[in-house]
């Protein structure tokens, strides 16, 4: 292997912690550099990478390209639940504190699957048989013991990241485990691991049994001798949807629905203003009460005006996207929008290139209104790639993306809607590129307001999973490409709606 190959780093963890970090070979992408940083130093939260930059004094800049990394560089560590929560919040940064944390997962499905340490026997038996089989070409005969444990572990590593993995997820397990550990691969199996990834299958089955169904406990049926009439175990069950990591979590430990109700009624900081609001306080009792909130949120389906008046916390932007994260374990606006400025010119592209039918002629006059304007303006290009987005998937955004001269006029909207208040020459192109504020309502009711119209779009999405609600159905194509191309919050899914499918060919 030669030196140009070996990357040495020096990981800056916080002011006064920086670790030596040395990997035998460059990472193909930035998530498995960020895995092996996880696994190397045991970094249990979610990050992301900055770099020293040699083309500009050695300033910290974001690591996007891999290629951009020296061969020996300093990056930092910038945790993804303190940095970036909005450009436009003006609520203090909050933190997590470590000893209010529920029990959720923390992390979302890896690109490389770190396989756990299994027993001190069964990593003995692993290295004596890596061994044989580089001696002698020989593989390893587990006991059945050994076997149970393997699978013991990899399912409870798996349940870390998702409780319903989909077949390539545990495929990918599989693999992981056959490639770290050569003795246990199968002969005559193609892959090498069929039978590993058929026993994971079933054991994950299990494993969720084990813990009592954890996500979906709530919706245990009643039904029995003595009540015939009750309703079925399986009728009714909710299951994760949207990538929602965190759907149904367990209450934290030692506490109930009525300890958890109290600790919801002292959080009336919320409603003093805001330099008397103790923001640390309300953090931390948002995320004790995150259980509770999601068991309303599914179970009971409260209207707009209650949920405003029992969790007024969750309408504020930071802490509507900490609430974003705590579903789904990603950074929301640092997501959409690298996602976005990814497939923004390509976007633009496709837009020129369709001319043809009502839509296409839509579309043309999306294109003709970004053409006047600063091509300089990173907001203006994202703008005209999300109002284009509707029309080029067929569909009318006319009843929800609304733009009009006079604030007044907000309050006359139904349903879902997003209503930009521009100047008077601005409603002529109906793309809100220079925005007054926009106003994001839900059930007729003005629930929260910004500045952009792309950071509105960002707040009315994580509304929707903070709320559980569903997609508006002339939109829903719209929200399904954000949530599975430009989140990826459905990892490993296959099946798409066919204009979905063909988008994302065209962006790939």
């Amino acid at each position: 292997m030669e030196d140009s190959d070996v990357l040495k780093l020096r990981v800056v963890l916080d002011d006064v912690n920086a670790e030596r970090l040395i990997l035998p070979s460059r990472p193909e992408t930035i998530n498995a550099l960020i895995s092996e940083v996880k696994n190397k130093l045991n970094l249990l939260y979610e990050f992301r990478l900055q770099f020293q930059d040699p083309e500009f004094d050695n300033a910290l800049c974001n690591l996007v390209n891999i290629e951009d990394l020296p061969s020996k560089a300093t990056i930092q560590v910038v945790r993804l639940i303190e940095a970036d929560l909005s450009s436009t919040s003006t609520d203090d940064t909050v933190l997590l504190s470590d000893n209010t944390v529920s029990p959720e997962r923390l992390c979302r499905w890896p690109e490389v699957f770190i396989v756990p340490t299994f027993s001190y026997e069964v990593e003995y038996c692993l290295r004596k048989g890596n061994s044989v089989l580089e001696g002698e070409g020989r593989g390893l005969r587990l006991t059945r013991d050994q076997k149970h444990n393997i699978l013991d572990v990899m399912s409870a590593e798996i349940y870390k990241h998702k409780a319903y993995p989909s077949t390539s997820q545990i495929g990918k397990a599989a693999q992981a485990l056959v490639r770290k550990h050569p003795c246990l691969k199968e002969q005559g199996s193609k892959t090498g691991c069929e039978g590993w990834k058929n026993s994971l299958r079933f054991k994950m089955g299990n494993y969720r049994t084990k813990l009592c169904r954890a996500d979906v406990a709530v919706n245990a049926g009643k039904r029995s001798r003595t009540n015939p009439d009750g309703t079925a175990s399986r009728a009714n069950i909710k299951r994760p949807r949207r990538g929602e990591v965190n759907f149904l979590p367990n209450y934290p430990s030692g506490e109930t629905k009525d300890t958890l109700e109290m600790q919801r009624l002292n959080m009336v900081e919320f409603k003093k203003t805001t330099a008397e609001r103790d923001m640390l306080l309300i953090n931390q009792q948002m995320q004790r009460t995150f259980s509770l909130r999601r068991e309303e949120m599914v179970n009971s389906a409260p209207p707009i005006d209650e949920l405003r008046d029992r969790w007024p916390a969750l309408f504020c932007e930071a802490q509507l996207y900490l609430e974003f994260h705590r579903i789904t374990n990603q950074n929301l606006p640092y997501s959409f929008f690298g996602a976005l400025d990814k497939y923004t010119s390509q976007l633009l592209k496709l837009y020129k290139k369709k001319t043809t039918g009502r839509f296409g002629e839509k579309l043309q006059h999306v294109v003709t209104a970004y053409e006047e304007q600063d091509k300089n303006n990173i907001t203006a290009a994202r703008t005209a790639a999300l109002a284009g987005l509707p029309l080029y998937l067929k569909e009318d955004s006319s009843d929800i993306f609304k733009t009009c001269t006079d604030e007044f006029e907000v309050s006359q909207e139904e349903a879902v809607a997003l209503v930009a208040v521009v100047a008077e020459d601005e409603v002529l192109t109906g793309i809100p590129f220079d925005t007054q504020h926009v106003s994001i309502i839900l059930e007729g009711q003005v629930v929260m307001s910004t500045r952009s119209w792309t950071d509105s779009l960002v707040v009315l999405f994580g509304l929707i999973y903070a709320l559980h609600l569903s997609y508006p159905e002339k939109l829903s194509g719209f929200f399904e490409f954000i949530q599975v191309v430009l989140l990826n919050l459905d990892e490993g899914r296959k099946q798409l709606k066919p204009k979905l499918q063909a988008l994302r060919n065209e962006l790939e």
